[in-house]
């Protein structure tokens, strides 16, 4: 076992051998097809737990989904007011077998609570493959989420090797940075902003007194991209440490050009989120403060740059000092 992992390890370090194209190329075949099998187990895998998943992604709405009559009453305890005079001897009844019963009028009372659906959700299907089609969507995605570590694997293999050992050790510490702050943003996303969304969506069209039906496929995609959007959201730190690194930007040219930026982010948040606006404030301002937050950081690193008022003033100390040297210079020619 520990030689097939040391042989593993192996493949990944840096081989300074040249390989002729065709074996490039075969390697990139062998690893595509490495990449297909992986993604085709992790949708085989996903495939009998799509129903859970769609829970996971439908708790967050269940406070507010409207539960239809024979659920309420199961998880309801109802009442039945009987009046006293409907009691009396003339409520007995004869069967036909002989038998006698009562035949009452009776009033079922139920609690305010279960009859209260003011700003509730009612999900219904949009066509008959609606379901199916959720199903599947559901699958996809679990399944990428699955087999993306033997993808970041496959492709490790095939790319390391061209790698030498301190840049393998960026990238390791770029990847792992990169992928905490993915599933980050999806945790945020699921904990804190979808819940909020949902809320004060329903609370909005409450007040307006309308009623919310809304396509279950439609529910679970909204879901679906919000979190994708997020956990690609939340990427801006590593582009920006990365280009500062390359000592592309500084942490003075981020700070002025801050206003741009931060109306890029509100973009970016309109364009990766559902078009809602309370959805897309919520992705800006995490995104704002993991701005604010590479401003810093970059800072604090030594990566700092020259504001522009500081380039002003030498500019205008050179322009000070060349009227002097000129009569010096006049000066000598005279004096010659």
């Amino acid at each position: 076992m520990l030689k097939k992992l040391k042989s593993l390890k192996g493949r990944f370090r840096y081989n300074d051998q040249e390989m002729p194209f065709l074996d490039h190329l075969e390697e990139f075949r062998q690893m595509i097809i490495r990449c297909f099998i992986a993604l085709f187990i992790g949708l085989l895998v996903c495939l009998p737990f799509a129903d859970r998943l769609i829970m996971v992604l439908r708790a967050p709405a269940e406070p507010y989904i409207i539960k239809n009559a024979e659920e309420v009453l199961d998880q309801t305890a109802v009442h039945l007011r009987i009046s006293t005079e409907a009691l009396g001897a003339n409520a007995v009844r004869k069967a036909d077998d002989g038998s006698s019963y009562y035949e009452l009028e009776a009033k079922m009372v139920v609690p305010e609570s279960a009859k209260s659906h003011k700003g509730g959700i009612r999900l219904q299907f949009s066509e008959p493959a609606a379901a199916i089609k959720m199903w599947l969507t559901v699958t996809f995605f679990g399944g990428i989420l699955l087999s993306l570590p033997f993808l970041i694997f496959f492709i490790g293999m095939f790319v390391m090797p061209g790698v030498k050992d301190v840049e393998r050790k960026v990238m390791t510490r770029i990847a792992v940075f990169s992928g905490g702050l993915f599933l980050l943003g999806i945790a945020m996303g699921y904990v804190v902003t979808l819940p909020l969304a949902l809320g004060l969506m329903l609370k909005i069209g409450g007040q307006l007194g309308g009623e919310s039906i809304w396509f279950y496929n439609k529910y679970i995609g909204f879901a679906l991209q919000l979190l994708l959007g997020f956990g690609l959201a939340f990427q801006l730190p590593v582009i920006i440490l990365i280009l500062g690194k390359m000592g592309l930007v500084n942490s003075t040219q981020l700070r002025e050009k801050r206003r741009h930026v931060i109306v890029g982010l509100l973009i970016v948040a309109m364009i990766l989120t559902p078009p809602d606006v309370m959805t897309q404030l919520l992705m800006a301002a995490p995104l704002i403060f993991l701005y604010e937050f590479c401003i810093w950081f970059l800072y604090f690193s030594g990566n700092r740059g020259v504001s522009r008022q500081e380039e002003t003033v030498d500019l205008d100390s050179e322009d000070e000092t060349d009227p002097d040297e000129e009569p010096e210079q006049k000066k000598d020619t005279t004096e010659e």
